[in-house]
Parts: structure tokens; sequence; C-alpha cells
């Protein structure tokens, strides 16, 4: 068979069932993670623009996006989810191509809620949606200057909507063939909003090919063919793609769970900044400066004056300033106050941002080095190759639990954060779940 055959089968034949326990569990914990940051991306400014934006389409009322308390075609939900929850920054990404689930549940939920599907339904197509999109979007294309997650992103919108949809594999195959030509995404849109539309769209055009392929529309079963010619150039082995496919160890493990409401490519350094200065009690006026040393792709993060707060949020200088004055790192550092907040101006100027160009020109390349010098010339120096909720050192279900917790009570009150976190928890056991999603719609 053809890698495009493998891969349809897979996904018109993986049940419930045929997921492991602990690929269930990672799943159930990415759909609280990608719940928190819709709640908290629908409030941005950026989620109310994509409010704005929905709600002026007048294309019909069918189904609820997340936090926003109004309903949209189809479409235009996952649309809208999809900006809300990459707007929050909490979007969790496999390393180095960055794939991300942020193309897959804002697809899902509203797919939920019109088609009335359990919550093992959604659990199914979310996971077989991530597997897939992770294996043919396991090549960095961040050298060419792609982002890869709304690149690769919009064919794991196109399969967690054809899994949901209840597609045959020749549909299947149809729906991948057409959300290839949707591929797009590019790192120059780093610190703008067009960061976000580029995955939103992803959203929305991944079901969209789903839809038009159930209707008999057609797309290229030549999926060999089209990886080969976006790879070109790069190091890449296409017999990986379908490698151990269904078998017990899943690729959706390879995610990494985010921490920090902020570029995932500063979260190594936020990581050693804060143990650094829980370990060694550092204050900030006893910082002269902090180096941090990147790769090429990851030094699009040297931003020493950020525009304004999406631009922040992919600012070394503004994350760790923020980190030397308040001690941690959350949503709240990212609006026009914290921008202006002289003390954080102030500590931006001594973090310096070194480039190594001889590190592979792919995300989160490198082994990540932080160095402080403090003001009577001790030198304290850390390593990292993967942030804490990497594949080398996941978080626990505790973790994710107050993860959860601590993004959305901005947002939602204490009985609600504790209503919707244990209905998410039991997702696998849920036939009907209209009542949370009623909820998350309406907080």
């Amino acid at each position: 068979m053809t890698m495009m055959d493998t891969i349809c089968e897979f996904v018109a034949k993986t049940e419930f069932e045929d997921i492991p326990d602990e690929t269930v569990s990672y799943t159930r914990s990415m759909t609280s993670k990608i719940v928190a940051a819709m709640l908290v991306g629908a409030k941005t400014v950026a989620g109310q623009r994509a409010i704005e934006y929905g709600r002026a389409s007048g294309n019909g009322k069918e189904v609820g996006a997340i936090g926003t308390q109004k309903k949209f075609s189809l479409e235009d939900a996952a649309f809208v989810n999809g900006i809300t929850c990459h707007a929050a920054e909490l979007e969790d990404d496999q390393f180095p191509s960055a794939t991300s689930d942020i193309t897959i549940f804002p697809v899902g939920f509203p797919l939920a809620e019109k088609y009335n599907v359990s919550g093992k339904s959604l659990i199914t197509a979310s996971a077989v949606g991530i597997e897939v999109m992770h294996r043919i979007g396991m090549f960095p294309l961040s050298s060419k200057g792609i982002t890869d997650l709304p690149f690769y992103g919009v064919i794991g919108a196109a399969v967690t909507a054809a899994k949901m949809l209840n597609l045959s594999p020749e549909q299947i195959k149809s729906a991948i063939g057409i959300s290839l030509g949707r591929a797009s995404g590019f790192i120059a849109n780093f610190g703008t909003d067009a960061h976000y539309v580029e995955s939103a769209a992803a959203c929305r055009d991944g079901l969209m090919a789903a839809r038009l392929a159930k209707l008999g529309m057609t797309g290229t079963a030549d999926l060999e063919g089209w990886l080969t010619g976006v790879c070109k150039g790069t190091n890449f082995d296409l017999n990986k793609v379908v490698e151990g496919l269904g078998e017990p160890t899943w690729k959706v493990h390879q995610t990494w769970i985010k921490k920090y409401p902020c570029c995932f490519l500063t979260h190594r350094h936020i990581d050693m900044m804060l143990d650094i200065l829980a370990e060694k009690s550092v204050k900030e006026e006893e910082i002269e400066k902090i180096d941090i040393h990147v790769g090429p792709v990851d030094y699009t993060c040297n931003r020493p004056f950020p525009v304004d707060t999406e631009d922040a949020r992919f600012s070394f200088h503004h994350v760790l300033g923020a980190i030397m004055v308040d001690g941690d790192i959350d949503s709240h550092h990212f609006t026009k106050e914290s921008l202006s907040d002289e003390r954080i101006q102030n500590a931006r100027k001594k973090v310096n941002v070194i480039r190594h160009d001889d590190w592979p020109s792919e995300f989160m390349s490198g082994l990540a080095l932080l160095e402080i010098t403090l003001q009577n010339g001790t030198v304290i120096s850390r390593e990292k190759e993967q942030a804490r909720g990497g594949p080398k050192e996941p978080v626990s279900d505790a973790e994710v639990e107050t993860l959860y917790r601590k993004y959305t009570r901005p947002v939602l009150t204490e009985s609600q954060i504790d209503k919707t976190w244990e209905m998410i928890s039991k997702l696998d056991k849920t036939e009907d779940l209209s009542d949370l999603i009623d909820l998350l719609v309406n907080p």
C-alpha cells in the first residue's frame, strides 16, 4: 500500500478501544489545556476581533465557539476557536517541527456539538488526528521560513474532521489531498495576529476539506510526492511516516505540554531562569546581565523592544524581564500595563540573545544555555535540552490540573472550574457532551 493508503486505513479503522490507555489519558490532558486556552483567548484583543469577524460574517448560527457566548456557522466556529486558543499562547507542540493540538480541538468541539458525538468519539478523532499530523509533519520546514504548525496542521484538522464525520478510506484520502492545497504559514508572522490567523485558517480549511470530501470532491493521493517536494533541501526519510503506525507507542506522546502563555521557543530558558531564582534566591537588582544562547530559528525571539502585547509573547527580553521583576510569568504579563511597566522595561535591558548559526536551523535546536552574571561578578549558568513538559521530562496529571485551574481562574468561577475539570476528566466516559459544551461556550 502507498503511504496515503496506509494512513487512511488507520484513520478509518481505529476505534477507541485500539488506543492505548496512556494515549487516551494524554489526549484528555491536551483537551483540558486547549479548552483553557480557548476560554482565556476569547478575552484577548485578538480573540475579541475574531469573535467580531465571525459575528459579522453572518454565515449562520449552528454551533458555539468556546468562551464566546455566541453561535456561528460550523467553519466560523472552528476559525474563532482557532484564533482564541492560539492567542492565549498555550498550545502544546511536537518538536522540532512544532505540529500542535491547536489545529485539532478547535475543530473537534464544534463537530461534537453539531453531531452530538460522545466523549469517546471526540478523544478518538483527536488522538488519530494528532497521530497522523505528527507523523506527516515530523520534518521541520523552519529552515525555509515556514511555520510547521499551520502548514502541517491543516492535515491534522482534516483528519480529525474526517474521523468525526465517519468518512471512508477513499473519502479520507480526498480530505487529506484537498487539505494539502491549503497548507500555509510563515515564521515572518511570529509576534503578530497573522500568526494566529494562520493556525485558525488551518482549522477552518481542514474542516472544509473533510466536508467537501464527504460530498464527493477529490484531492491528490500522492502524499509522498507532496512531502518530497515541500521537504526538498532538508533531511527527511519518508519511511518514518508510517513506521510503527498503530503500534502501542503513539507519536501523540511526542507533544510537549506548554506551561507558560508565550512563545514555546522561550520555555527552556524560562524553566532555567525560574530554577535559578528559586535555588539561589537571586533578586532582580543583583543581576547585571543575562546571556541567552539560541539557534538561528529560536533567534526570532530576539526582540529587545516589543511593540505590542503579541510581540511581547515572542520576546526573550520581555519574558525574562517579567520573571526578574515578579518571579513568574503569567497571562497578565502580556497586557499594555505590563508592557509599559518601567520595572520590566529596565529589566529587559539586561537580557542579551546570542545566536549560534552552527546549531540546526529548526525550532528548539541545540542545548539551550542561560548565563546570569551578578553584580558581584558571579556567573550562574544552566543548560537544558527540553523544557519541562517535553517527552523526556513530562508533567504529571496533577500538574496538568494545576495549569487548567491557573489559566481558567480569570474567566471561570471556582465552581465552574471544578465542574468543567471534572467533566473533562471523565470525557471518555461521557455519552452526551452537550452540558460540558454549553458550560464552555457560555461561561
